[in-house]
């Protein structure tokens, strides 16, 4: 038989509810951090869609003269921010602005000539379309935490015109 401690009753307890919080709050932060990688790389696949349309709008009257590919840069841009438009729709709720705000306020970088790209930084030697995109995005386990929901999510990315 184990011997009665008095002093010791209700120990468990106090434990628990010192630790629960804690443990609740770990659990959240590790939910968000999850939610906004996930959302991250949602965006980069949607950027990354938006980048390689882009660099459809060949200039047709350099092909036609047998020149290197060159591209039309107001509708190489257009592409790329009408279709990063679409994309973002179907992120749901979580973009704190309308997705056309986003793309309307995105970096495009349409270039024509080999050299570093102006937003990666990349070497390229194809006419090259490269986009940067600011997200605000809402992410309310944040809030369980003290941290304000909303975070910046940065991205960008390119694509160059293959023929």
């Amino acid at each position: 038989m184990t011997a009665y401690r008095g002093g010791e009753q209700g120990q468990v307890a106090v434990y628990a509810v010192l630790l629960f919080p804690v443990l609740m709050l770990v659990l959240a932060l590790v939910l968000a951090v999850g939610t906004i990688e996930g959302l991250r790389t949602r965006l980069r696949a949607q950027l990354d869609m938006a980048a390689l349309v882009a660099p459809q709008a060949l200039d047709p009257d350099p092909l036609a003269a047998g020149e290197p590919p060159r591209l039309d840069v107001a509708e190489a841009e257009r592409l790329a921010r009408e279709y990063l438009a679409r994309n973002l729709a179907a992120t749901g709720d979580v973009l704190v602005g309308s997705p056309d705000e986003i793309a309307a306020g995105a970096q495009v970088a349409v270039s024509n000539e080999p050299g570093r790209d102006p937003i990666t930084g990349a070497s390229n030697s194809a006419p090259t379309v490269s986009i940067q995109i600011a997200v605000p995005a809402r992410i309310p386990l944040l809030g369980l935490a003290g941290i304000a929901p909303v975070v910046t999510i940065t991205i960008d990315g390119s694509a160059a015109a293959r023929t």
